[in-house]
């Protein structure tokens, strides 16, 4: 692009997404997809595991799967001994596909639990069943928004392992789901708050029993952590949950770093601050200019990862399915001087058919052309996305894509003002 030679490219799309950059000569995919079905044998899996290399992820039979990303991400970014419970823990996850759901109301309330998942978990199943149906109309799930990039689901407490019911209770416990959740938070007080400061600030949830996360669904346990002003949390991945104040930049630097650290171990959730109004989790930004501006850039960096994966699974659908769709890269760029001054951009190229994702920047490409608009001409999403509005309907799934609609006329592009 022109007049960017103070800007690098940082990442390229790709289907492990930004945390490629974090290791250095691992094994292959393929290779640790091998390592983990023996580890699952060894610990007594019997079931179906038929790998899927194409998906990197292993079908269980009867319509459902396990990926492979988070546990590849994990294992490879550890060493010694937090290697091998990485492995482990994510074994012991595949080993709760196949934990029996009891058919009691009276033996299942007390193991029901509510858990926090980033949206991309549900997007995950759902085009899965897009893939082997040819549609989503079997997916129904139960839920509760969290945020704007979480979602809260029921789980089963198994001795080893969590068990999500994604499609909510049982019909035979004869319990809406509303009322099935607000038993499993209750579920969440049994364990008493057990929070410890780890940085300048910063506390962590200290319960290391798969339900820390969970914690943010409680706001009396989150008001009572000794931080300087309001509590602000993250939760960036399902382990994790930080806990800074309002009134501590430094708490609050300090918990944006941390969380950065726990996103490069997998399992990711979110990388957005929370803090809760009138009991609602709503999200936060901070008032520090240069606070504010680290966080958007681990937004960022997390964003690139989920839009590659996702990437990924429509490129593999719309050749299936026969359909001839460009799904557009979320490509991240960053300046050679100051790292966290990152932007998103995608192309939108003119006879093409594009799903776009939404970006800090749309390039909007005109192949051959020779007038004073030039061949490209970059513009920012917010303003691109109000004048040709029209032209951009916002499609299905999670992270949100936008399906072009045509090309935006020469007189409407020399209306939107070019980002240098």
């Amino acid at each position: 692009m022109d007049g960017q030679s103070a800007v690098q490219h940082l990442i390229e799309g790709g289907h492990m997404g930004f945390f490629d950059t974090l290791f250095r000569r691992r094994p292959t995919p393929d290779q640790f997809a091998k390592l983990f079905v023996a580890a699952a044998r060894k610990q007594g899996f019997e079931g179906d595991l038929t790998y899927k290399a194409d998906e990197f992820r292993l079908l269980l039979g009867e319509g459902s799967f396990f990926n492979l990303h988070n546990a590849y991400h994990a294992y490879y970014n550890t060493r010694g001994a937090q290697q091998q419970r990485a492995l482990q823990g994510f074994v012991s996850a595949l080993a709760s596909s196949k934990q029996s759901t009891p058919q009691q109301a009276t033996v299942a309330r007390p193991m029901l639990r509510a858990v926090i998942r980033s949206r991309t978990a549900l997007e995950d199943v759902r085009l899965h069943h897009v893939r082997t149906e040819g549609d989503d109309s079997a997916f129904h799930p139960a839920y509760l928004p969290f945020g704007e990039d979480c979602v809260v689901l029921l789980a089963l407490d198994h001795p080893d392992a969590i068990s999500t019911l994604t499609n909510g209770p049982e019909a035979a416990w004869q319990l809406t789901f509303d009322q099935a959740l607000a038993v499993a938070i209750d579920n969440l007080r049994d364990a008493p708050d057990d929070f410890a400061e780890i940085a300048a600030g910063v506390y962590r949830g200290a319960w290391a029993d798969g339900y820390d996360i969970s914690r943010a669904l409680l706001p009396d346990m989150i008001e009572r952590v000794p931080v300087r002003g309001r509590p602000v949390f993250m939760a960036p991945t399902r382990d994790v949950l930080l806990v800074a104040g309002d009134n501590d930049d430094v708490g609050l630097a300090n918990m944006v770093e941390l969380a950065h650290q726990a996103l490069m171990q997998g399992r990711s959730v979110s990388a957005h601050m929370y803090h809760y109004e009138d009991r609602q989790p709503l999200r936060y930004v901070p008032s520090n200019p240069a606070l504010a501006q680290r966080l958007a850039h681990l937004e960022r960096l997390l964003d690139k990862s989920e839009y590659d994966a996702q990437k990924e699974a429509l490129d593999h659908i719309h050749e299936e399915q026969g359909q001839d769709i460009f799904v557009a890269n979320y490509n991240l760029f960053t300046s050679d001087e100051e790292p966290v001054m990152s932007f998103s951009l995608a192309s939108w190229t003119r006879g093409v058919d594009t799903s776009l994702p939404k970006v800090d920047r749309l390039a909007l490409v005109r192949p051959d052309a020779e007038d004073n608009i030039g061949e490209v001409r970059v513009v920012s999403w917010e303003q691109a996305a109000h004048l040709l509005q029209p032209l951009l309907a916002r499609e299905k799934g999670y992270p949100a894509r936008y399906r072009t609609q045509g090309f935006p006329e020469d007189a409407q592009i020399a209306q939107l003002d070019e980002v240098p």
